[in-house]
């Protein structure tokens, strides 16, 4: 008897049986990974959650900001019509469907905050006490169109925007030759007459050559632009600004370089870099005692509607109106 218990015992030792048995080892389910979310795009209504697809997963529970459960197949989600500047949590847990042998993965959790709602204002219309210009853009939202129209409302002269790649062809009332820098502000203008080159930082433009010379420094500081200046007989003077605390929320180009080689009307197109961070208050040159000083009527969004420039008794104004985008 004992010999053939130990036989017995012989052979479950040989073909790896144990009294026990490993069953009773092991868990009877395993349990799904956990999803490794990422959140690689965010705007101020949308956001775009994704995780790496989990092994022998059928499905994923998720739920946005504490809502209902959803299920999907899929690992990418988009999420719209979101509110701008709000933070939400994103949960997700992998399952296998109808499985008695998978448990569902723990919840993976993410949060993420939608970005700030920006509003682009462009200019629509500029005006003086003599003329009226009207401007239109493409989709990409880039000038494509300017004229001015005659009292009984007929097109007077217009001027029209051709772009390939980094070069622009202005035509109509005058020619422009164009190229742009990355940033999409002018590196150089031909009008026919002179060469121009520009050259900007952090998109404000600090420096005009005219055919190979320096014709005009421009000093930015805190985004408003300080001075400007003009070479007179080998001297160089500048034209000084001052500014209030009001924003220039419309970007209207009312304080550039007269020495750009662009009259104002061009300057409104925002071609040649940023516009003062402010509404300016005062201007004067260096060597002039006289100063010229500006106030304003705002519209309903806070953009500039009127500028009422007044040097020494005279009077000069100009008018905006924008598209809200």
């Amino acid at each position: 008897m004992k010999t053939r218990l130990a036989l017995l015992f012989l052979s479950a030792t040989l073909f790896g049986i144990t009294a026990c048995d490993d069953l009773d080892s092991h868990a009877s389910t395993n349990i799904l990974e956990t999803p490794v979310v990422t959140v690689p795009e965010v705007t101020e209504t949308s956001a775009v959650v994704t995780w790496a697809e989990v092994a022998n997963a059928t499905a994923y529970i998720y739920s946005l900001d504490g809502g209902p459960e959803q299920t999907t197949s899929e690992h990418t989600l988009q999420f719209t019509d979101l509110e701008p500047e709000k933070t939400y949590v994103f949960q997700v847990k992998a399952q296998k469907t109808g499985s008695l042998y998978f448990e569902d993965s723990p919840y993976a959790e993410v949060s993420f905050t939608t970005t700030s709602h920006v509003t682009i204002y462009r200019v629509a219309t500029f005006a003086d006490d003599w003329d009226k210009w009207y401007y239109e853009y493409n989709t990409d939202g880039k000038i494509s169109h300017v004229y001015r129209l005659t009292g009984d409302g007929d097109i007077d002269r217009e001027w029209l925007f051709a772009y390939s790649g980094l070069s622009l062809e202005v035509t109509g009332r005058d020619t422009y030759t164009i190229t742009l820098n990355e940033e999409g502000y002018a590196a150089t203008m031909d009008d026919g007459a002179n060469l121009y080159v520009y050259t900007y930082e952090e998109g404000y433009l600090i420096k005009v050559e005219r055919d190979g010379e320096l014709y005009s420094n421009i000093e930015v500081e805190n985004g408003n632009i300080m001075k400007w200046s003009r070479f007179t007989e080998g001297v160089e003077q500048f034209k000084l600004h001052t500014y209030g605390t009001v924003p220039n929320v419309g970007a209207a180009h009312g304080v550039y370089s007269e020495r750009a080689g662009i009259s104002r009307w061009l300057a409104e197109t925002g071609l040649f870099g940023k516009p003062s961070a402010f509404c300016h208050t005062s201007n004067v040159w260096d060597h002039s005692g006289t100063s010229s000083f500006f106030t304003f009527h705002y519209d309903s969004n806070g953009c500039i509607q009127q500028e009422i420039k007044d040097y020494d008794g005279t009077v000069e104004n100009f008018f905006y109106t924008y598209q809200v985008e």
